[in-house]
């Protein structure tokens, strides 16, 4: 792990300037009684001011999460209001307000609930292509495969293509997907193809991964590799010249690989995670709308959440700026450089400027994966995910290829409809109990973004000493590099080369696959394992 960056504490006045912006203090009040208590004592200066506001909030959270033990009815919700309400200086209403999306967020959920039109989220008939890697039976028999069942209505079955690979998960996952796929609906004639290419229980053979030299000498698979090309396997639909080396008789009766042969306005990716199919649309459909109502973006993600108040996806997101995240509480962002993209957050935003983003559903132009001509109708996938072959430093496969669209089409730009962003009112879980308190902690979060940003000043993002390298700029970077005898060993030596696309995605880490894959995910056991830096 590299050395942590530790940004030195900017004025009182922008700390007090945010915290106002946050809804968290009455300030004016605060000001109030500071000046009254300098008056009777000797004042104490920031840190004083620092240590009094870090005790308060600790003192409030300490008691706040004594109230939310067990879900509240909605008279205590009420009283709790009323409680906070008196602690934070009558700021409830403000922080609702704030946390209220734009107003077109309810026209298209009041258009998908008034309704039950086949296609009635979808009223221009967009193309939506459906990406998932999932491995999770009981979700794929539960809430995801419901939803993922719910989002193809509310899009319309002729607007979308789903495209679902499992490999190496056992039977049960297979059982279910097989469950699953004769749930989608079919409305072509059965002599052409589906719209859905579900593909299970695939072995993805170490043996033709790329390797990395471990310090003992030992040849590694490492993670992001696997990951990344399990990842391009669920886009192969999109590549009329791909044919599964498996079974092609599979495609007959709906399960099994089958090209998506049509030109996609969107696609979306879902991770395992429970969602929501309107805040799916939404995210399609809502974000960054023009005067038109049209969304504009290349990429838009939502935002997960691990635990009832913590934001997950830390590996892949990077602000606007290439800084890592902060602490993983509202507003997640931490206050370093310009931190537009911090700033959004707390100004209520749908749209927060990034420099990459996944979030466990993330929505994409289908032009940065899809060539269609229409000559012939075929198509092909114009980027891939990839990895990151130098040991100890990792980037994740889904910020790489962000880098790698910045390399060719340029630097997301909102002005020429390529932004990259995250939205705050698309969210996701990764367990039950996350999920059904998403919605009471999303009302309440911003009580902690002060101690997060104190927090975030001291100790995060952590250090990252290629996040300003450019690729093709000539760079002096520190590598680990194998003994030159080839006896096992190395070491960080800092060389002088050209950067490639991605270094703000990097980290000082390396992951690398266990040998046995097969048993280890039919097992459902952790399939990777994290290498200590020498």
């Amino acid at each position: 792990m590299g050395p942590v960056n530790l940004p030195r504490p900017s004025s009182p006045a922008r700390y007090d300037a945010e915290a106002e912006a946050a809804g968290l203090l009455s300030y004016h009040h605060d000001q109030q009684q500071q000046q009254q208590q300098q008056q009777q004592q000797p004042s104490h200066g920031r840190g004083g001011l620092l240590q009094a506001i870090h005790g308060r909030l600790l003192s409030n959270a300490a008691s706040w999460n004594q109230a939310v033990e067990s879900p509240p009815p909605v008279t205590a919700c009420w009283v709790s209001g009323l409680a906070v309400r008196g602690r934070i200086g009558g700021r409830v209403a403000a922080v609702a307000a704030i946390s209220t999306p734009p107003e077109h967020y309810a026209g298209l959920r009041e258009r998908i609930l008034g309704s039950t039109q086949p296609g009635r989220g979808n009223p221009e008939g967009q193309k939506v292509f459906i990406a998932s890697n999932i491995v999770q039976e009981e979700m794929i028999r539960g809430p995801w495969g419901r939803s993922l069942l719910e989002l193809v209505d509310i899009l319309g079955e002729h607007n979308v293509f789903v495209s679902i690979y499992e490999n190496d998960s056992g039977p049960g996952t297979g059982d279910a997907l097989r469950e699953l796929a004769a749930q989608l609906p079919c409305p072509f004639p059965p002599s052409a193809c589906c719209n859905s290419s579900v593909v299970a229980g695939e072995h993805v053979p170490l043996e033709g991964l790329p390797t990395t030299t471990l310090p003992s000498g030992d040849e590694r698979v490492k993670r992001i590799a696997y990951l990344a090309r399990v990842r391009n396997r669920v886009l192969e639909p999109l590549n009329s010249a791909y044919q599964p080396s498996g079974d092609p008789v599979a495609a007959a009766d709906g399960f099994g690989f089958s090209h998506a042969n049509m030109q996609f306005d969107r696609v979306l990716f879902l991770n395992d995670v429970y969602f929501s199919a309107i805040e799916a649309a939404q995210l399609l459909f809502s974000t960054n709308v023009d005067q038109a109502g049209h969304a504009q973006y290349r990429a838009a993600c939502a935002v997960d959440f691990i635990s009832k108040a913590m934001f997950y996806d830390t590996f892949v997101v990077r602000d606007a700026e290439g800084y890592g995240t902060g602490l993983m509480f509202f507003p997640w962002f931490a206050p370093v450089g310009q931190a537009r993209s911090r700033k959004q957050v707390l100004q209520g935003a749908d749209a927060v400027e990034v420099r990459s983003c996944w979030g466990g559903m993330a929505a994409f132009q289908a032009s940065m994966f899809q060539h269609f001509s229409t000559a012939d109708s075929t198509s092909q996938t114009v980027t891939r995910f990839r990895h990151d072959s130098e040991p100890f430093w990792e980037s994740s496969e889904c910020c790489l290829i962000f880098a790698d669209w910045e390399d060719r089409f340029g630097q997301p730009d909102v002005a020429n409809q390529t932004g990259v962003f995250l939205n705050p009112y698309v969210r996701v879980a990764y367990s039950h109990n996350t999920w059904k308190w998403l919605g009471f902690f999303r009302r309440f979060e911003r009580i902690f973004a002060n101690l997060q940003y104190l927090v975030s000043r001291l100790a995060y993002p952590e250090h990252n000493p290629r996040r300003t390298h450019l690729p093709g700029q000539k760079v002096r970077e520190r590598v680990w590099q194998s003994n030159a005898d080839g006896q096992p060993g190395g070491s960080l030596q800092t060389i002088q080369r050209i950067a490639s696309p991605g270094g703000f995605c990097g980290q000082r880490r390396m992951f690398v696959m266990v040998d046995d894959i097969e048993k280890t995910n039919r097992n459902g056991a952790k399939n990777w394992k994290k290498i200590p830096v020498p």
